[in-house]
């Protein structure tokens, strides 16, 4: 749509169940989060094992999500955009609804676990276990907690809370 003039280079929208949605802006609190994932996921992930994208699309049946981030199978470079993925992080600063509602029925096909991290709330939302599509389990989870993923070949990712939400919010963990 871009090479057409559709939109803008600067438009920022993503693909959702065949319709073109624009993205919430970021704040810098949302800004913090990423990169504070990026430095613990640089840090943590089996490298030789994974990949991890930021921002970066996934082509999820008549979907194009942009999440903020996902870790996929390391493979070697291809002109398609990945297909599936085993961790799908977003973070939520006004885009609760989408996150928490939409992007669950989504991802759950494709995406092994789908974590929110609802800034405003300081808690994270854990997606797991999906069943024919569907997420069968949800947990919020406070601060103060350690998150690791299901599949023991993530198991080295553990996620402080308290350390994220310090970053997000520029405070002192």
């Amino acid at each position: 749509m871009i090479e057409s003039g559709g939109l803008d280079e600067s438009t920022r929208v993503e693909l959702i169940d065949g319709l073109v949605v624009d993205m919430s802006p970021r704040s810098p609190e949302h800004e913090n989060a990423i990169s504070w994932l990026i430095d613990w996921l640089a840090d943590q992930l089996d490298r030789a094992r994974f990949r991890f994208k930021i921002t970066g699309s996934l082509t999820l049946g008549s979907s194009e999500p942009e999440p903020d981030v996902a870790v996929i199978d390391r493979a070697p470079f291809a002109l398609v955009h990945p297909s599936q993925a085993r961790l799908v992080i977003e973070v939520a600063v006004s885009s609760h609804d989408r996150d928490l509602r939409t992007k669950p029925v989504i991802y759950g096909p494709y995406v092994d676990e789908y974590w929110v991290v609802d800034l405003e709330r300081r808690r994270v939302v854990l997606h797991r276990n999906a069943v024919e599509g569907e997420y069968r389990e949800v947990t919020i989870v406070e601060r103060g907690a350690t998150i690791v993923p299901l599949a023991p070949e993530l198991a080295a990712l553990e996620l402080d809370t308290d350390a994220l939400f310090a970053a997000a919010f520029a405070e002192r963990p």
